[in-house]
């Protein structure tokens, strides 16, 4: 009898537990190794009391994101509308505008974007600067990219701008109940195959066989791996053979968005709605969760490290807090049960998720070594930074292991 082919996958977010399932439903024998105690990586869901859920790491669902809605619906989890959309805010403060001048704007920012070639250097800013448009819409814009990419705007592809900074009133939901529901149900699919709070140290390729070592020293061997953690703590990894110059380079690239999310708990639920507050960087929204019920939680989103530094993210919530207040003063926040989530201290991640890299950097990132596949939001290319891009990586690099040993059996 023939031995099922197996590969060992390192991390156990989306990214990884996606190619994990995947090859799981090929035949493999797969084993998922993760650093820490729960998975899901950066898809971390709170159930508060009362029943709102708050969504520590990644949030919205985007139109256009139909891997992780496919995903869902595998798994048999629905979707909450929220009630909110992700492409239309109220802007506060700065300049000012009107939605008339800002649907303009948009319109004016579509065709200039059309123009441009692909993976041009032109960064968010620098286009944004040479519209002939509203100023107090222009500043919206580039407070919607900073934002959304946790970024200034001068590091933002300006490509990027099709996305992060679109007006628009499509739905964005999220998963039901959280969307760390997505990893938990791939999770349970794997059953005892996932190994949590461990992480790996070294990985040793060799010519039958890789073998994984974890922190803790436990060693497994398998024909195949698949590398699923985030760009910045991939050099925890010791490789023997060390990586080739080109992929190492690639990983050193990849840059990342730093942001933090504040979630405050309401005296009493309200209806949904975003207001964005230009000049401090930052967004909230409030929305409806089971049945369309409107939820007692306010969420807020401030990107880019400027945005963290005025609001003092590193002191705790308090600066943030005083914001809101002024920014909602129709909120009756419960400022004591106020949760703050940060990525930059989390040491699995160090930031919050990858700047859109170059199609060329992408595909790099992606590219196998030998029998090693790699995975992750920050190898997805225009999907990067969202659930969508690791779910459709992890599915990727399990379809490039069975591609390559079908083609070694052809």
């Amino acid at each position: 009898m023939t031995r099922p082919h197996g590969a060992i996958v390192i991390g156990a977010g989306l990214a990884g537990l996606s190619a994990a399932a995947a090859l799981h439903r090929e035949g493999w024998e797969v084993e998922v190794i993760e650093a820490r105690d729960r998975v899901g990586g950066r898809t971390w869901s709170k159930q508060l009391p009362g029943g709102a859920v708050a969504e520590m790491g990644a949030e919205f669902i985007l139109p256009g994101n139909t891997a992780v809605r496919s995903l869902a619906s595998e798994l048999g989890i629905g979707l909450w509308d929220k009630g909110v959309r992700y492409g239309r805010r109220e802007p506060r403060g700065g300049i000012g505008t009107d939605r008339s001048s800002l649907d303009s704007a948009v319109e004016t920012l579509g065709l200039a974007l059309a123009g441009l070639p692909e993976d041009s250097p032109v960064s968010a800013a620098e286009l944004l600067a040479s519209l002939d448009v509203d100023a107090g819409a222009r500043e919206v814009m580039l407070a919607r990219a900073e934002i959304s990419t946790a970024t200034p705007g001068e590091g933002i592809p300006a490509r990027d701008l099709s996305g992060v900074a679109h007006i628009n009133d499509e739905p964005s939901p999220s998963v039901a109940g959280g969307n760390q529901n997505l990893s938990l149900g791939l999770a349970d699919l794997l059953e005892d195959r996932v190994k949590l709070g461990d992480p790996a140290a070294s990985i040793k390729c060799g010519s039958e066989a890789v073998e994984v070592a974890t922190a803790g020293g436990h060693t497994s061997q398998a024909e195949h791996c698949v590398v699923s953690v985030p760009a910045t703590v991939i050099d925890r990894i010791e490789f023997s053979p060390a990586l080739p110059v080109a992929k190492a380079a690639a990983l050193e690239q990849v840059q990342y968005g730093h942001a933090a999310k504040l979630l405050v708990p309401l005296a009493e639920p309200v209806p949904a709605g975003a207001v964005l507050n230009v000049p401090e960087r930052y967004w909230c929204w409030t929305e409806t969760g089971e049945n369309d019920r409107p939820t007692s939680l306010v969420s807020c989103f401030a990107g880019s490290s400027a945005s963290l530094d005025a609001l003092e993210v590193g002191r705790g919530p308090e600066r943030w807090l005083q914001s809101l207040a002024s920014l909602r003063p129709d909120l009756r926040l419960e400022t004591d049960q106020a949760i703050l989530s940060t990525w930059d201290d989390d040491p699995w991640v160090g930031a919050a998720y990858s700047v859109s890299p170059s199609s060329t950097l992408s595909e790099t990132l992606r590219h196998p070594v030998g029998p090693i596949a790699f995975a992750g939001e920050h190898t997805a290319g225009d999907f990067s930074g969202l659930m969508e891009g690791a779910v459709r990586s992890g599915l990727a690099a399990a379809g490039r292991l069975i591609g390559s040993d079908r083609d070694q059996l052809a």
